[in-house]
């Protein structure tokens, strides 16, 4: 069942549930729970887990207690990630937990491989002896991140999350077969791992961005057109089935917003719409901390789009610079414009329309080019409109407009925002551009792998004995 923590004060965490009560599959991780001053959020996650038949004669079996025992490790794992090395001082001034509760944690951590005791222990002046000093192992294991929409992106990380090597390739479109989809993913895998110097058995975990919605099985849904093959697949077994790898598949915007949240501009906020904005859009959704799906994960779809006023369609910001400026190109004729309206337009260009790209009409647009320009307007504000339709429905604290393009914030940011106006939008939401950029999804992909992790290692239902993960165990210490 994963941590078996004995010893925990009922003062530190709140009610007890009712002896001898078994726990159920759904429902523990609902609640937050307080751990001395600090409260722990829920815990939230779209991946199904099997029901666990749970024997009544075991001890604390509830679902309080399994929730209590993964917020506690968490707490620590939390505090040591962020920290460094520190003392079981250190740790209770960091969780508010009491000095026997750490230890306990701190015991079962190393004997489970997340944490050790490193050689060099500090004087405490609280106790009068030299203090144990702890540490997170980060290299015990890794997870493996990876964005298969238009270009597949593999990122190998450590248990902290940060990148231990990445590599990547281009498809030649968003619509290629499912089968040349998985054999690039499956490519890039093996390159990353061997880049690292990592063994296989050492992944824990992988999460696959798709870019359509996925059910609660974890299979792709959309539309066969769009993505040849890809509908209804089950990815696991062909991505992580040799072996023996959980595979998590996602929708690309909900994981583009479990980035922003964790290490982008969204931090810390809960009623969130991060907006994918390359050659469609797609929205990934937060309301009260949690992510939202929906019924069967299609929450945030935006054909509705379709039929907003001064939008018309789910085109997004790269395609509609690339396809605006282009028309302008050939509005300006074969010879280019007489004066100087337009002219660094269709230079950089060369005259042609179908040698625009999004960054020529950005660069143009940077040299103050007014046919640029005048590009650059339409689009900002067909994303104002579009903007405003989904805060209107959703009432976020912020937008963030994530992708490749997010690195035109200088030209398209004031013009967003200054079309969000009382006259369209009542309550106008803040809106920002991603500071991940093209690797908000990749990001978020890695952050889910983590959750997965810790979820199914430290006490959550469904959670493996350690026994069945030797990865972790078999790591070798950082020194």
């Amino acid at each position: 069942m994963g941590l078996h923590l004995p010893g925990w004060p009922g003062s530190e965490t709140g009610a007890r549930a009712p002896p001898g009560t078994a726990a159920t599959p759904c429902g523990p991780h609902q609640d937050a729970i307080r751990l001395g001053p600090k409260i722990i959020p829920p815990v939230v996650s779209h991946v199904t887990v099997g029901c666990q038949v749970v024997d009544r004669r075991m001890q604390r079996s509830t679902p309080t207690s399994l929730l209590l025992r993964r917020m506690t490790a968490s707490a620590v794992l939390d505090a040591l990630r962020s920290g460094g090395p520190m003392t079981g001082s250190d740790l209770i001034d960091a969780t508010g937990l009491a000095r026997p509760t750490v230890h306990v944690v701190c015991n079962d951590l190393i004997r489970l491989g997340w944490i050790r005791e490193t050689g060099n222990r500090r004087p405490d002046s609280r106790r009068g002896r030299p203090a144990r000093v702890y540490e997170f192992q980060s290299r015990a294991g890794f997870v493996l991140g990876i964005d298969a929409t238009d270009r597949v992106t593999v990122r190998l990380a450590d248990l902290r999350g940060d990148r231990v090597a990445s590599s990547s390739e281009p498809l030649a479109h968003v619509s290629v077969p499912a089968d040349d989809r998985v054999a690039a993913v499956c490519r890039q895998i093996g390159r990353v791992l061997a880049l690292a110097g990592v063994e296989p058995s050492r992944v824990l975990a992988v999460t696959v961005a798709v870019p359509t919605s996925v059910d609660a099985d974890g299979r792709p849904l959309g539309r066969e057109t769009y993505l040849p093959g890809l509908p209804g697949r089950d990815l696991g077994p062909e991505i992580g089935g040799q072996f023996g790898w959980p595979v998590l598949v996602e929708n690309d915007a909900n994981l583009a917003a479990w980035g922003e949240r964790w290490r982008g501009v969204a931090a810390g906020v809960d009623d969130l719409v991060v907006m994918l904005a390359d050659e469609r859009l797609g929205s990934g959704l937060f309301s009260d901390g949690r992510p939202v799906r929906g019924h069967r994960g299609g929450a945030g779809e935006l054909r509705l789009l379709e039929l907003v006023e001064r939008v018309g369609s789910t085109y997004g910001i790269a395609w509609l610079l690339r396809t605006l400026g282009a028309e302008a190109v050939a509005g300006l004729g074969p010879s280019g414009p007489e004066g100087g309206r337009g002219r660094v337009l269709w230079e950089r260009s060369g005259g042609d329309p179908a040698a625009v790209e999004t960054a020529t009409v950005l660069e143009a647009a940077r040299a103050r080019d007014e046919v640029a320009l005048e590009v650059v307007d339409e689009v900002a504000d067909r994303m104002a409109h579009a903007i405003a339709a989904v805060a209107g429905l959703l009432n976020p604290e912020l937008v963030v407009i994530s992708g490749a393009v997010a690195t035109a914030g200088d030209l398209l940011l004031h013009r967003i925002r200054d079309r969000l106006v009382p006259d369209l939008i009542d309550l106008p939401p803040r809106v920002a551009m991603s500071s991940l950029g093209d690797q908000a999804v990749v990001v978020g992909a890695v952050r889910m792998a983590l959750d997965h992790v810790e979820a199914r290692l430290l006490g959550s239902p469904g959670a493996v004995p350690w026994k069945e993960a030797p990865a972790l165990a078999a790591a070798p210490s950082q020194d």
